[in-house]
């Protein structure tokens, strides 16, 4: 699989899954532009290939921002991988407006706005992939994770509408879990000890994110797809 030429955003780019997914992409030859509040973490990891954008998708403003910008700069996107997340438990009483708006924000708020954007390129072009990271917590309810789980389930059902409507445009739109524990940042703060002794390296993952990636795979779109399962197929 070659994506020379194709533009791919990656959000959550700079450490974790999202890292290992652009060095994968990055290997193939992909445009990459790669997005994360840590652009410091981002010239270093010194990804070939990649455009390195500061933006706090936590902040609308800051999103619509750099929408404005690509839209100027005719930036137009063929693969969107949205997989930026913050995970800080928080018990509901504990769970402010603030903190609310920032977890909704990040994952299901720039997720639509980063869509609606691509979307009219995709569908000129008849083609196009969205794939939003979710995971357990976007079909199932967690203690202390209110806001997290209903940004993540309002991930799912954006990717179910999404794909209805673009399966006559040659757009597919997938949500994909990790299906495996990973050793990234975020899980070092969150992952009880017992998780940690059976995590991998996300690297492991990145084969499910170029099979979606390469349009191949229509029979899965409007699907929850478990990337370590996918992983391994693409590996026997």
């Amino acid at each position: 699989m070659e994506f020379a030429n194709q533009n791919i955003l990656i959000t959550g780019a700079a450490d974790g899954l999202g890292l290992a997914v652009s060095k994968a992409f990055s290997k193939k030859k992909a445009n990459l532009f790669l997005i994360d509040v840590n652009y410091k973490k981002l010239i270093q990891n010194n990804i070939s290939n990649s455009n390195n954008i500061e933006c706090d998708l936590s902040n609308i403003n800051s999103v619509k921002s750099l929408i404005n910008k690509f839209n100027i700069e005719k930036i137009y996107i063929d693969i969107l991988i949205h997989n930026a997340a913050v995970l800080v438990p928080k018990s509901f009483e504990e769970t402010t407006s603030d903190y609310w708006d920032e977890m909704t924000n990040i994952s299901l708020n720039s997720g639509f706005l980063l869509s609606n954007y691509a979307w009219t390129n995709m569908k000129k072009n008849k083609k196009g992939v969205i794939i939003f990271v979710s995971s357990r917590s976007g079909i199932e309810g967690f203690k202390n994770e209110s806001a997290y789980c209903a940004s993540k389930h309002g991930l799912e059902g954006l990717m179910k509408s999404l794909a209805i409507e673009g399966s006559t445009s040659g757009i597919q739109v997938f949500t994909l879990t990790p299906g495996m524990f990973m050793n990234t940042p975020m899980s070092e703060k969150n992952y009880e000890e017992e998780y940690k002794k059976k995590w991998v390296d996300p690297i492991e993952l990145t084969p499910a994110f170029l099979k979606l990636a390469s349009g191949s795979y229509q029979k899965l779109s409007g699907s929850h797809v478990n990337a370590w399962q996918l992983s391994k197929e693409e590996n026997q």
